[in-house]
Formats: structure tokens, sequence, C-alpha cells
């Protein structure tokens, strides 16, 4: 794992294996690609529909998330990536970068398209999530 910032790579150790850096290297290494986010959505378009497929079975069309209170009633379910490919979370919450004028906070890439880091999410917790960094689901 290659994080631009030591911050980061401990922030998302203390989120992810409560600070058990090894724990975190071994355990969590897949989650993360630190590629140029657009070459990684191309690939996730091109992956999306067997993805959801391989998702919906695997789960019996269970929301991963259950991050609201009505999850998952009537809904319609979409592939998360857990870790989001790009976010500018950190950069607002470790670096405290302010929204130039017309502009939001530089995002960062992070989530990878392997399998262990996609979600099958219903679009009421994938709405709420947007971009956030959430603790795996158990």
């Amino acid at each position: 794992m290659n994080f631009k910032y030591k911050a980061d790579f401990k922030y998302f150790a203390d989120l992810l294996s409560n600070g058990d850096i090894v724990k975190f290297k071994k355990q969590y290494k897949d989650y993360f690609d630190f590629r140029d986010p657009l070459i990684k959505r191309k690939e996730f378009n091109l992956l999306r529909d067997k993805i959801f497929k391989d998702l919906v079975k695997k789960y019996n069309g269970k929301c991963q998330l259950r991050l609201v209170k009505d999850c998952s009633v009537n809904a319609t379910f979409v592939v998360d990536h857990f870790i989001p490919l790009s976010s500018n979370i950190l950069n607002k919450k470790l670096r405290k970068l302010k929204t130039i004028k017309g502009k939001k906070v530089l995002t960062q890439s992070f989530g990878s398209n392997n399998p262990v880091n996609f979600v099958l999410a219903c679009s009421k917790c994938n709405a709420y999530k947007k971009h956030r960094i959430m603790n795996i689901p158990n």
C-alpha cells in the first residue's frame, strides 16, 4: 500500500483494524488502488453488470451496508465501492483544506476494483453513504 500521506495510512489502519498495522497491511491491501480514478471508473463500468449479478447471488438480494432505518424496503440495488474510488474527505478532515472559490476540495484516489471492495447496497444506503468512508460491515 503506497499512501501519499502517512496520516492517511494511519487513518485507515485505525478505522479498519483498530490501529493494528500488520493486520491492516495483510487484510486490507486489496481494498486500495491509488491509480487515477478515471482509469478505475472505466474499468468498473466494464465489470459492473457481472459484479452486480455475483453480489445479488452471494448476498441473496440483501443490502450489505445497512446504514438507514428502512434499508432494503422496496429497494433497487447497486454495486458500491466500500472504499470509494476517490474522496476529498481526508483532505478536509486531516489536512483541513478549504474550498477555493467555486471549486471543491481536491480529491484523492483510494478504492480498488478488487471484488473484496464491492458491496451490494440498496439505493437508500448508497445515497446516504455517497463518498463517505465507512467501517467494514460485519
